[in-house]
């Protein structure tokens, strides 16, 4: 088992009970997709195994460095995601230091020299892949590893 697939488990050991306490959350790991492919098309090819919708170019891709100021930063958008309830937007979730601790749990799996982070959340639009009302999906890899997360209102 490889290094970022233990800490992936871990992750999801340690954060499980906790993202699914107010979302339906799908957690899945694997082995990255053929090379070749733009980072949309392995994310797609990866998320349809399961079942979820391809959505292409409109994957938003983020900056993977940990600074939270940086444009389309990856962790602030993960902390956004998951300081509050989806659906019921003035209800706490993880909190805002909960929800980092979370980002950087999920993001620090990955080689940051290699990381790509991906997100259906793109320029305030989002695109479902879950079919949900309300939904943030993110898909992280490097380069032998992928994780899909996805996070849908309880409503």
């Amino acid at each position: 088992m490889s290094d970022t697939r233990a800490t992936l488990e871990a992750f999801l050991a340690q954060w499980g009970e906790a993202l699914s306490a107010r979302a339906l959350m799908r957690f899945k790991i694997g082995e990255l997709p053929a090379d070749g492919l733009t980072p949309a098309s392995k994310a797609d090819a990866f998320t349809g195994q399961f079942g979820f919708q391809p959505i292409g170019f409109n994957w938003e891709m983020l900056d993977p460095g940990l600074d939270l100021n940086a444009p389309r930063s990856a962790r602030a958008t993960l902390v956004e995601a998951l300081t509050n309830d989806m659906t019921k937007h003035t209800v706490q979730w993880l909190g805002e230091a909960r929800a980092l601790e979370c980002a950087d749990a999920l993001l620090g799996a990955f080689d940051p020299a290699r990381r790509t982070v991906l997100s259906n959340h793109l320029n305030g639009l989002w695109y479902p892949i879950s079919g949900a009302a309300d939904e943030w999906s993110f898909v992280v890899m490097d380069e032998t590893t992928i994780a899909l997360l996805v996070l849908a209102g309880k409503g």
